[in-house]
């Protein structure tokens, strides 16, 4: 049989042990009740669920991490973890929960002091990822409710971006750089056309999905056959010339090539656009 012995005591409800030289967090409750460093748990029963990985958390910084963490929003980051998993019917990574825990303590700290978080990001993050961005939103009703207090829209989508980072070979980083550089693409159409592309407008979400589309698929290697592609270039240099642009962008900040093919398609969006910037009506 498996014993876990504890290192230390967070709270009544939040232990952290060692078995076989690995450390875990476990939160149950009453697990820490009545117990001190070097007491063996010797029944998985009196646990309620599973344990928190510490994974990517190094030994020598365990001390200084959970000293500054507030143990209720470790036993809150398990039950939303919870809430995910069976959502998706799916694992996290393990990676994620150290990350998710420090990212949550020190959102609710700032939020505590007053400090405004600010995601200029979210809109595009909500449309890339509609399901992880709606458990977010539950989340944060979860951290409401039970730590009275207020969490802005802001940080719902940096949660989306972590639930999306723990999902099979996802990267959370990854994902806010598939943000960032949709936001800065969709800007420079914009921009370059002289058109007021309006968030909520048909037209940014079906080129925002079309630029999205372009990305997984040069991530991917998946081909797109184009046979018009030569007529193209001549019939849309202008807008052949915004999508070689936009395409460059995309090389830059991801480090992925985009095929010519895809410029013909892009520029066939751009194309649809540029009749709004001649009827001066916006995307409204």
């Amino acid at each position: 049989m498996d014993n876990y012995v504890i290192t230390k005591i967070l709270s009544n409800n939040v232990v952290i042990v060692e078995n076989k030289q690995n450390n875990y967090v476990f939160v149950g409750k009453g697990i820490g009740f009545d117990r001190k460093k070097g007491d063996t748990l010797d029944s998985l029963k009196e646990i309620e669920q599973k344990f928190i990985s510490l994974e990517g958390l190094p030994y020598d910084d365990y001390d200084g991490f959970f000293e500054t963490v507030d143990p209720r929003i470790i036993e809150l980051c398990k039950k939303i973890n919870e809430l995910i998993e069976g959502e998706l019917g799916q694992d996290l990574s393990a990676s994620i929960n150290i990350g998710l825990i420090d990212h949550i303590n020190f959102a609710i700290k700032r939020l505590r002091e007053g400090i405004e978080i600010v995601n200029p990001f979210l809109y595009e993050t909500k449309l890339l990822y509609p399901v992880e961005y709606n458990l977010a939103l539950r989340a944060v009703m979860i951290l409401q409710e039970k730590l009275n207090i207020i969490i802005p829209e802001a940080e719902v989508g940096f949660l989306a971006l972590h639930f999306h980072g723990g999902r099979g070979k996802s990267d959370k980083t990854r994902a806010l750089e598939h943000s960032m550089v949709m936001n800065k693409l969709l800007h420079y159409v914009a921009e370059k056309l002289g058109i007021q592309l309006e968030r909520d407008s048909f037209e940014y979400k079906r080129l925002l999905m079309h630029l999205s589309g372009v990305i997984n698929r040069a991530e991917k290697k998946e081909a797109v056959g184009d046979n018009c592609l030569f007529k193209l270039k001549e019939d849309l240099a202008f807008e052949f010339k915004m999508a070689y642009d936009l395409s460059k962008i995309i090389q830059n900040s991801l480090k992925i090539p985009i095929s010519e093919d895809e410029l013909g398609f892009m520029a066939l969006h751009i194309h649809k656009l540029r009749g709004m910037e001649t009827r001066g009506d916006g995307a409204k």
